[in-house]
C-alpha cells in the first residue's frame, strides 16, 4: 500500500470542501507518515475528531489546549499546553479550534512557530464526519442539529448549496455568484461594551447609533438575495440583533428565499428574548448562536443567559452556545496608515475575509470597511455597492463582482493586521480603549473614480 503524498491529501481536503464523498483510508494512510499526531483544541470539534480517529485506529499523541490545566485529558489522551509536545519536523497537527472570530488568527501561530504539517479540523469534519454531499439537495436541519459544526465556517455546505442552485437554474457552478456567507447587520447598538469589538461599537457617538429601519433591512435582503445566486450561510448580526424590535420580521424576510444553506442569528444572549422574536427561529434552517461571554458578566446576567437558552429550546429553536474562549483578537486602529497600492494589495491577499456585510443600503466586502464608513472615518466609494432598488439583479451582480475582484480596497490602508491581528487573553473584555478613538479628521469624502473592468473589456 503506497504512502499518501502531500498532493494526494490536498486533493482529499479540497474534495471534502467541495462536497464530494471521501475515502477515509486516504487520511489514515497519510497519518502514517508522521511520528506523532496532535489535536490542537479539546473542545467540541477536537472531541468528535478524537472519537473518529479511535474508530479509524489513528493514534493521538497529545491534545494541545490553552485550558490544559483544567481539562487534563480527552479520550484518555493527555492534554498539554500548545507547542509543548512533538516536533515540528515529524508531527501532524490537526487544528480543532472552530471559532470563526479567533480561530484563523490562532491557526497562523503554527506557521509562525515553524509547524508546516497542519490540517484544519473543519476540513476533516467535512471529509470524515459530514453526512451531506453535493449529489443531493442541502439539508440545513442536518447541519443545525450537527452540534460540532459551526456551520458558518463550512465550505462544504456552501458548495452543496451552490451545486443545487446551479442544477435548478440550469447553469454551471463556476458561472454563479456565490459566497460562503453574508451578514445582514440590523443595528450598531449593543448592551455590552467589549473593548476590542471588531464592529467598533464603543467608538460610536450617540448620534450615529441606530437600528436600521425594518423596511430598509428587508429591501437589502431582497436585493442581495436576488443578485447573489447562492450562499452557504446567512448571518443576522449586530450590534445585538435582539435589540431590534422587528428581528422576527427580518428573519422571516430571509426565510422567504431558498438559495442558502442555513440562517444563523448571532446573540450575546444577555437581552430578554420575547416569544414573538423566537417564533420564526423555529424554522429548521435557523440556528440561534449564543456567544459565550460569561467570564465578563455577573451572576444576574449569567442567569438571564441560560434562561434565554432554555426558553429558546423550549420553543423549538435550534440553539448552540460557544465554549469559553481563552483568546480574543485585538482590532485594528481606525486611522489611515497611508499605504501605497502594493501594501494594500498585500494586505488584501493576506486577509482571510471572503464574505459580505450588508448595512443600511450598502454591501461591504468586510466588517472593517463597513465600520470606517458608518463611523464617518472614510467614504471610499469603491469599497461598497449601493443597493439601489432601481438596479436589476444583473446590475447588482456585476457591481458585486467588480468590488470583490479589485486587487485592494482603500479601506486596507487603515487596517494594520495583515490578516493576523494581535491577541488578548480576555474574551469580550469590557471597557473603552483609546486605541479605538475616532481619528480627528473624519469622513474623508474621497472621490475615487469607479472603473468597471468588465465594461472596459467589453468595450
Amino acid at each position: 500500500m503506497h504512502q499518501i503524498s502531500p498532493t494526494e491529501i490536498q486533493e482529499f481536503l479540497v474534495g471534502a470542501r467541495e462536497g464530494d464523498k471521501q475515502d477515509p483510508s486516504v487520511f489514515v494512510r497519510y497519518c502514517r507518515r508522521f511520528n506523532s499526531v496532535i489535536l490542537w483544541g479539546a473542545g467540541n470539534l477536537g472531541n468528535a475528531l478524537g472519537l473518529k480517529f479511535k474508530e479509524l485506529d489513528i493514534p493521538i499523541s497529545n491534545y494541545w489546549d490553552t485550558n490544559h490545566d483544567s481539562i487534563k485529558e480527552c479520550h484518555d489522551v493527555e492534554v498539554v499546553a500548545p507547542f509543548s509536545s512533538g516536533k515540528s519536523s515529524d508531527s501532524l497537527v490537526i487544528f480543532c479550534i472552530g471559532n470563526v472570530a479567533v480561530g484563523p488568527n490562532v491557526f497562523r501561530q503554527l506557521e509562525k512557530n515553524g509547524w508546516q504539517n497542519v490540517i484544519h479540523g473543519n476540513d476533516l469534519l467535512q471529509g470524515l464526519l459530514c453526512p451531506l454531499d453535493n449529489k443531493q439537495p442541502p439539508k440545513a436541519e442536518v447541519c443545525n442539529s450537527f452540534d460540532i459544526c459551526s456551520v458558518c465556517s463550512c465550505q462544504r455546505l456552501h458548495n452543496i448549496v451552490n451545486a443545487d442552485v446551479a442544477r435548478k437554474q440550469g447553469i454551471k457552478k463556476n458561472e454563479t455568484l456565490s459566497f460562503d456567507r453574508i451578514h445582514f447587520i440590523t443595528n450598531n447598538i449593543c448592551n455590552l461594551k467589549c473593548t476590542h469589538c471588531f464592529m467598533y461599537i464603543n467608538s460610536y457617538p450617540k448620534a450615529l447609533k441606530k437600528n436600521v429601519s425594518t423596511k430598509q433591512v428587508l429591501q437589502d435582503i431582497q436585493l442581495s438575495m436576488t443578485a447573489i445566486h447562492s450562499l452557504g450561510v446567512v448571518n443576522i448580526f449586530g450590534g445585538e440583533p435582539f435589540l431590534h424590535k422587528d428581528l422576527h420580521q427580518i428573519v422571516s424576510g430571509v426565510l422567504g428565499y431558498q438559495n442558502f444553506g442555513s440562517v444563523i442569528v448571532n446573540t450575546n444572549g444577555l437581552i430578554k428574548m420575547k416569544p414573538h422574536q423566537l417564533e420564526p427561529l423555529k424554522d429548521k434552517r435557523v440556528r440561534l448562536a449564543f456567544s459565550n461571554y460569561l467570564e465578563v458578566t455577573d451572576e444576574k446576567a449569567q442567569k438571564l443567559f441560560f434562561d434565554n437558552i432554555e426558553k429558546a429550546r423550549a420553543s423549538g429553536v435550534n440553539t448552540k452556545y460557544q465554549n469559553s474562549l481563552p483568546t480574543w483578537n485585538i482590532s485594528s486602529t481606525l486611522e489611515d496608515k497611508n499605504d501605497d497600492e502594493q501594501v494594500m494589495i498585500n494586505k488584501k491577499e493576506a486577509c482571510g475575509v471572503k464574505f459580505l456585510y450588508v448595512f443600511d443600503g450598502k454591501i461591504f466586502p468586510c466588517a472593517f470597511s463597513l465600520s470606517l464608513y458608518d463611523l464617518e472615518v472614510a467614504d471610499y466609494n469603491t469599497d461598497y455597492v449601493e443597493l439601489d432598488p432601481d438596479k436589476t439583479p444583473e446590475q447588482l451582480r456585476k457591481e458585486i463582482i467588480e468590488m470583490v475582484s479589485r486587487p485592494f480596497y482603500h479601506s486596507c490602508s487603515h487596517c494594520e493586521t495583515f490578516g493576523s491581528p494581535a491577541l488578548t487573553n480576555v474574551a469580550a473584555e469590557q471597557g473603552y480603549d483609546e486605541r479605538y478613538a475616532l481619528p480627528k479628521k473624519t469622513r474623508k469624502l474621497i472621490d475615487i473614480p469607479i472603473v468597471s473592468e468588465l465594461s472596459v473589456s467589453e468595450g
